[in-house]
Formats: C-alpha cells, sequence, structure tokens
C-alpha cells in the first residue's frame, strides 16, 4: 500500500531491514510485479514495459554481482555494449565512467581482487554507463569501511550534480539520507 509520487532530485529511500525498500526498487525495474495497483517511472508502465524501461534507469544491487575473473573495463564496456553503444563509444564510455568514480588506474586488474569499496564503485560505473535517468541504488555503502562510505555519498551527490540524474538510495542509515538527499521517503 505505497502511493507517491517522486520529484527529480536525491531521493533517500528509508526503512528497517525487511520494510520493503528492495523489493520496491525491484518493482520500479519492472522485475517484480506490484501485488497490486500499478507503477510508472519516467511515464513508463514498470508493470508492462519493464524491458523498455530499463533502458533509462541504472541500478546498484545490495548484494555482490559481479564476475570476479573479469577487468572492471571489460565489465563496464560489455554493459556499455549491450545497452546499445557502438564498440569505440562503448571503451570511451566506460573509461570516462571508471575516472569519475576513482577506478582509471584499476581498471585492467580483475575484479575479484578488488576490496568492497571498489567494487561498490565498479557497479556505480556500470550503472551510469550508458547515461540513464534515473539512477536506483540499494544500500550503495552496505560493506564500507567509514571512509569508503564517505567516498561512496561524495560519488552520489556528484553524479546527481554533474549528471544531473535523478537517484534513489536505499538504506536504513538515516545519516546517509541527510548527507546526500534532497528528499526523504520512509517505509513502515
Amino acid at each position: 500500500n505505497l502511493t507517491l509520487e517522486l520529484e527529480p532530485g536525491v531521493i533517500g529511500l528509508v526503512g528497517a531491514n525487511g520494510a520493503g525498500k528492495s523489493t520496491f526498487l525491484k518493482i520500479m525495474l519492472g522485475l517484480l510485479p506490484p501485488t497490486s495497483g500499478s507503477l510508472t517511472v519516467l511515464g513508463i508502465d514498470a508493470t508492462t514495459r519493464g524491458t523498455e524501461l530499463r533502458q533509462y534507469l541504472g541500478y546498484i544491487p545490495e548484494f555482490d554481482c559481479l564476475p570476479a575473473d573479469r577487468t572492471a573495463t571489460d565489465l563496464v564496456t560489455h554493459l556499455a555494449r549491450v545497452s546499445g553503444l557502438p564498440a569505440t563509444a562503448a571503451r570511451e564510455r566506460a573509461a570516462e565512467m571508471l575516472r569519475h568514480v576513482g577506478l582509471y588506474d584499476e581498471r585492467y586488474r580483475p575484479i575479484g581482487g578488488y576490496s568492497t569499496g571498489m567494487k561498490q564503485r565498479v557497479k556505480l560505473a556500470q550503472a551510469l554507463v550508458h547515461d540513464p535517468k534515473l539512477l536506483l541504488l540499494d544500500e550503495p555503502t552496505n560493506g564500507l569501511d567509514p571512509a569508503g562510505r564517505t567516498d561512496m555519498l561524495d560519488l552520489i551527490k556528484r553524479t546527481g550534480r554533474e549528471f544531473g540524474i535523478s537517484v534513489i538510495v536505499a538504506t536504513h542509515l538515516l545519516g546517509e539520507v541527510e548527507e546526500v538527499c534532497d528528499f526523504l521517503v520512509a517505509i513502515d
């Protein structure tokens, strides 16, 4: 029973563990159907046109999902190609995004040797590589030490500011919302 209309900006989606934040993001992505009602994201019905909708969304899942044997350059370039960019443009865009997230010097190392913070940065780079209109971040600071958490929150702020992309940050940490968000949606 969630009814809301969200304005552009950086939006915090908060609630206790199990409140439904991740589920709501998956419904927004068109990956899960809502139990009832409808959901329109960027003017597109998420329940019937999820595949079309996902071309406009960037997503960082909560859990580690990166292939350990691939380099950040290979992965982000591949995902840029999947989104429709030609090979040269995909490589250039991947390098640009890896520079944005601070991994340019480490881009040719296998992801399996990355720290948790570096993996979170790869997830952010892959979510941005196709220039989405909306970025969905599920617990983006999960598992990060204080310095890594600060770096990720700074990246989120910069991404919203520099790229003009609306961002929804799902978290149970109110301090993170206070630091980076313009608006707050609380799920109880």
